[in-house]
């Protein structure tokens, strides 16, 4: 559904609720039951009286001249808003668009009930949804929660989500040199940390994450080089791969590797999603109930969509290219709209909802996100004109010549260059 359904029928809604309270409030103000739940609806239907209900119905009964109005005043609304074939409406989107992002200013909003978390907003956001680009400065992940009222499930589900470190749980590491046992890493973990956090983590956990060597920084380490203490729940054992050696420089490259090892322990990933960097808990109490949500900061909206505890159908990001190649274009359409909307909208700016749905259509049109710049438009198989006029213009203009290319001057930019009329 476009922008414009959603206006309408929250305005019908609006409509038919103010509709409701004034025959409510007269019936009120005449001493009858208000009759606008069902418990009052069924006081009143018992005791009405015929006269009473004819007067209410010739006062607020819409009659079939009304419905008839409505309905044509709706026609003729709908025939006002129908442009007529060959209408430049790309050069009056772009006016339209463009004309009031020149009053933007260069700032980051806060997010509405979060303190600590900000996006990018203002001209930078709107270059980065026009531009189509890869790497956005504050990628926002928004998860609806399958318990949205429940602070202590929201925790845990933010443990699930949230890079967590070794650092961040442990006490202390320790270089440790015995005759018997060798040399490793003594690795304390704070329980009492653990259980404040709500992480669902045990040092078995820990002593598999860093088996991994994508959490390790790249190191490889094998089965019996992390070591759970007998007796104690919260110390590790951690050996370097590499192993002190008879020859010559054995015990260099053994102290080198131990160094290593101890300068990448901490930040060793335990918990959570590489690609996110945190995640923030929403409150929002406009309600009647406190509603939770998590707002993730990061990458890897297929990771979270997959995360237990959250609602897949309703997590959003604001990264069209990631969205792209989750959800599909149609959902990166409708994200490079809404994004926009949520830009403008937030200065103050309103632009009609079919401008914003072409400049979405325009970037989505061929199954794929372009960017509205030189590499997306060379990429839409425009003419030779058409990409000459935008940038790098003698290198298209001797491209096109070299590969003998011809261009039948349909386009505003074209015609425009040639000093021809504009076929509209």
């Amino acid at each position: 559904a476009d922008l414009d359904v959603t206006h309408m029928e929250d305005d019908l809604k609006k409509y038919i609720k103010d509709l409701a309270e004034q025959v409510a409030s007269r019936r009120e103000q005449l001493g009858l039951p208000r009759a606008d739940d069902e418990q009052s609806t069924a006081e009143a239907l018992r005791t009405a009286k015929p006269d009473e209900a004819l007067s209410l119905l010739d006062l607020f009964c819409p009659t079939q001249w009304h419905l008839e109005a409505f309905v044509n005043r709706c026609a003729v609304k709908y025939v006002q808003a129908m442009l007529m074939p060959g209408e430049a409406v790309g050069a009056v989107a772009a006016q339209s668009i463009g004309e009031p992002a020149t009053q933007m200013t260069l700032k980051t909003f806060h997010f509405a009930g979060v303190a600590s978390m900000n996006v990018t907003l203002g001209v930078p956001r709107i270059k980065e949804i026009i531009n189509a680009a890869k790497t956005i400065s504050t990628p926002i992940i928004t998860c609806s929660l399958n318990d949205p009222y429940n602070e202590a499930s929201a925790r845990i589900v933010k443990g699930r989500i949230e890079r967590t470190t070794l650092g961040d749980i442990c006490l202390y590491f320790k270089e440790v040199y015995e005759p018997t046992q060798g040399c490793f890493i003594s690795v304390k973990v704070d329980l009492e940390t653990i259980r404040k956090l709500q992480l669902e983590l045990t040092v078995n956990d820990i002593r598999v994450a860093l088996l991994d060597p994508k959490n390790l920084s790249g190191i490889r380490l094998s089965a019996d080089d992390v070591r759970v203490v007998q007796d104690r729940a919260d110390k590790l054992r951690v050996r370097p791969p590499e192993k002190p050696a008879l020859s010559k420089g054995g015990g260099k490259m053994f102290f080198f590797s131990l160094q290593a090892l101890k300068a990448a322990l901490p930040k060793a990933v335990v918990k959570g999603l590489r690609s996110t960097k945190r995640a923030v808990i929403n409150k929002d109490d406009k309600g009647e109930r406190v509603k939770y949500s998590i707002l993730v900061e990061g990458y890897g909206m297929q990771e979270v969509m997959s995360t237990p505890g959250i609602q897949a159908t309703k997590t959003t990001s604001n990264h069209v290219i990631e969205v792209e190649k989750v959800l599909g274009i149609e959902a990166a359409r409708r994200t490079i709209m809404q994004e926009i909307a949520m830009t403008m909208g937030s200065h103050g700016i309103s632009v009609d909802a079919r401008h914003i749905q072409m400049l979405g259509d325009c970037m989505t049109y061929r199954g794929q996100v372009l960017g509205i710049n030189r590499y997306g438009i060379s990429r839409m198989r425009t003419s030779a004109l058409m990409l000459a006029s935008f940038e790098r213009t003698t290198d298209l203009v001797f491209d096109a010549a070299a590969h003998q290319k011809s261009d039948p001057v349909q386009g505003v930019s074209e015609c425009i260059i040639l000093g021809s009329t504009i076929n509209l």
